[in-house]
């Protein structure tokens, strides 16, 4: 009797991600079953798994489709050069898999450093081609015509200039920390509440440089530097005193503001590494009160700056290196990266052009600090976290420049083609993030999160285009339809996403009071797209995510005020789009008695219910468990995962179910 297929494959057993260290020691199949699998059981040995995270993602089916359909294109591309993509390959030899992957590994760098000898051009001290003979580093191209001038200054002159002094006293340092108004304690209490919630995010001061020079009267601190970190600390403080007026939020460190204006006016005439940090926090604290225009203005600064000090390039270039610490070049590579991600966060901010393009500087990626194991989760994950929005910003700025600009780099017919290779390099993006930037679990880094948001916002971003424009045309053929339809899933799936990424931040966090002001963009960004889906406007789990938007925005308006106009804005978009009936009469915003550090907010919005509230059950950040995996299996889930967002799996579904439950 020939045998039973089918019951075969029924009794098949089943595959899973994390095996048992006996089956991984045996390379044996394990079913992964707890708190013995069945092939340790069967033994009798003792059945242990490894409870560190081997940091693996499976890739979803999406992604890997777009992977098959770039190698596709690749090998019709060799076709038609005459090039069988599918002939026979020659045996590599391990000397030669060898250089390519140090080629690889070294890429950026090598063409770094031969763009940099290239351009030919020199970071000046001497007085022969620096005429402001300041004591600072200027950059000069070869088109200045100075540099035939280098070295014809007198050799004293020059020796002065010859090495940058560690210990350059820019003010007296009592004088500059006694005459700010306050107490040092309560300027050590803001300039640690700036270095733990805006300097992880808006990186342009090197934490350790600044508080060495503070307090030893180095070249890393000025009075002006200081007061304009004070002025953009004091917005995530509680503090009454450092109101210009004890009843509006809104005038935290404008006193502080006013004394970084005085002294910007004297320091413009000898700018300075701390005059362009000074400058870029100045440009935060105008966007914070809601002044866009200036914060433009002062980030223009800033950024004009950073080109006359060379830090487009790589100091690793010129032959001036010897001048400089190596703390000193990480800082001006920090610095110079810091403000290429906000050029380009606040250039989708304001709808504006990008300033700082990719193409105009030539400059590595910040190293890797020396960390021990006794520094913070935040201290480890602070350079990936730097390297993870500079490459999300490179790609930002593609989809900006060939979609969004008044003069879009593509043609309409090489725009679906975009739309998948972008596509395909942000997943990729995502499924590259270290272990330390995910959030699939709960994680003690709030950037982590802002990192996520933004990258949902840039997804929908690049979609948007595509859907504005077969609204408009609709006689459009079907192919342009078919990307038009694409594009409206990536946006659907995004603005869920982006729910879902801030309502973990708020179970982790307790509300965005503390966030950086790019979680207000993306918010907007979310809840313009759930307002576009006319369709599941009555639906119960769609009206709490639109409600959750209002929420985040409310509770980034106690440090960032743009975001309480907005939301004022958007409630009107909602009463013009939601029926009548799930609308709260206004309240207008009560003074609420706050418990410990974070506030409770009002809302306009009915809710209908609590927010849904996912608990952790006990699982900790550094335990290092799946969190979706872990949850899932507490609820009977038929809903299928290709319809769900691809980048969080089982994490989507959790969390549709409770958007559900809490109607």
């Amino acid at each position: 009797m020939p045998p039973d297929h089918s019951n075969t494959n029924k009794q098949r057993g089943k595959y899973t991600t994390r095996a048992c260290e006996e089956c991984r020691r045996r390379r044996a199949k394990c079913d992964g079953k707890k708190p013995s699998c069945s092939r340790c059981l069967q033994g009798g040995v003792s059945c242990q798994y490894s409870v560190v995270e081997d940091g693996r993602r499976p890739a979803s089916k999406t992604y890997v489709l777009s992977l098959r359909q770039r190698i596709e294109s690749l090998e019709l591309l060799l076709e038609r050069h005459g090039i069988d993509p599918r002939e026979r390959e020659q045996p590599i030899s391990r000397k030669t898999l060898d250089a390519a992957a140090n080629a690889k590994k070294g890429g950026d760098d090598t063409a770094i450093d031969e763009l940099a000898e290239g351009v030919k051009g020199k970071l000046a001290l001497d007085e022969s081609l620096n005429f402001d003979k300041d004591g600072e580093l200027r950059y000069f191209g070869p088109t200045s015509g100075r540099l035939e001038f280098q070295g014809s200054s007198d050799a004293r002159d020059t020796s002065e200039h010859g090495k940058i002094s560690g210990i350059t006293c820019l003010d007296p340092i009592i004088t500059g920390l006694d005459d700010v108004g306050f107490s040092r304690p309560i300027q050590e209490h803001l300039i640690s509440l700036y270095f733990k919630w805006e300097q992880p995010w808006f990186a342009v001061v090197d934490e350790d440089l600044f508080r060495q020079s503070m307090y030893r009267c180095g070249r890393y601190w000025s009075s002006l530097l200081h007061v304009a970190i004070l002025a953009v600390g004091s917005r995530y403080s509680d503090r009454m005193d450092i109101r210009s007026d004890p009843d509006d939020p809104n005038t935290a460190g404008k006193f502080f503001l006013e004394q970084a204006k005085r002294r910007l006016h004297d320091e413009m005439e000898k700018p300075s590494l701390t005059t362009i940090q000074a400058l870029a926090i100045i440009g935060i604290f105008y966007v914070a009160i809601g002044a866009d225009a200036a914060c433009w203005l002062y980030l223009g600064m800033a950024d004009r700056l950073c080109l006359d000090m060379g830090l487009n390039l790589d100091p690793a270039g010129f032959e001036e290196t010897n001048m400089m610490s190596h703390r000193e070049i990480q800082l001006r590579r920090q610095i110079y990266w810091t403000l290429y991600c906000h050029d380009k966060w606040a250039s989708s901010y304001t709808g504006r052009i990008c300033s700082m393009l990719d193409s105009q500087g030539a400059v590595k990626m910040p190293d890797d600090d020396e960390v021990s194991d006794t520094d913070s989760l935040g201290r480890k994950a602070f350079r990936p976290l730097q390297r993870a929005m500079v490459s999300i910003c490179r790609i930002q700025e593609r989809i900006m420049l060939s979609l969004w600009a008044p003069k879009p780099l593509l043609k309409e017919n090489q725009r679906p083609e975009f739309l998948e290779s972008c596509l395909l390099d942000l997943r990729t993006w995502f499924y590259d993030l270290p272990t330390e930037l995910r959030v699939d679990r709960p994680n003690e880094i709030p950037q982590a999160y802002t990192l996520h948001m933004v990258y949902h916002t840039a997804r929908i971003l690049l979609a948007k285009p595509f859907i504005m424009r077969v609204n408009s045309h609709p006689s459009k053929n079907q192919t342009y339809h078919k990307t038009a339809d694409l594009a409206l899933r990536i946006c659907r799936e995004s603005a869920r996403a982006i729910c879902v990424v801030a309502q973990r931040y708020r179970q982790v966090f307790g509300g965005f009071r503390l966030s950086p002001i790019s979680a207000t963009h993306c918010t907007l960004s979310a809840a313009l797209v759930l307002l576009d889906e006319t369709e599941n406007l009555n639906l119960p789990s769609h009206k709490n995510k639109i409600s959750l938007c209002l929420t985040v925005l409310d509770e980034l308006a106690n440090t960032w005020h743009p975001a309480r106009l907005i939301g004022h804005n958007l409630r009107k978009l909602c009463r013009s789009a939601i029926p009548n009936e799930i609308l709260s009469p206004a309240g207008g915003e009560s003074n609420i008695q706050r418990d410990g550090n974070e506030p409770e907010f009002p809302l306009d919005l009915d809710l209908g219910s609590e927010l849904p509230d996912i608990s952790f059950d006990g699982i900790e950040p550094d335990q290092h468990v799946n969190f979706g995996s872990a949850l899932a299996s507490q609820f009977e889930l038929s809903v299928p995962m290709e319809s769900l967002p691809i980048d969080y799996g089982f994490f989507d579904i959790l969390n549709q179910s409770n958007w559900d439950q809490a109607w």
